[in-house]
């Protein structure tokens, strides 16, 4: 029987309780959040707002491959 109770406390006390844990873990109302305003919404950026992802990709190969260019010709591995 001691053993069991034992156990019993141990286990009661390994739980978590709400007044150690931070708010931003445990808020009190987790299903509430603050209404957006017009300023928010406004500045919301969307896939729409993107560029097309080949010219993303395009831009990012272009520049990395003139970053390599000049890093191989400050090195002399390319003699202009």
């Amino acid at each position: 029987m001691k053993s069991q109770e034992t156990q019993n406390t141990t286990t009661e006390n390994n739980l978590p309780v709400a007044e150690d844990t931070p708010n931003y873990i445990n808020p009190q109302e987790p299903g509430k959040s603050e209404p957006m305003t017009q300023v928010q919404s406004d500045n919301v950026i969307t896939n729409q707002d993107l560029p097309d992802p080949r010219v993303r990709y395009g831009f990012t190969l272009v520049i990395l491959a003139t970053l390599l260019l000049v890093v191989a010709i400050y090195y002399g591995i390319i003699n202009p």
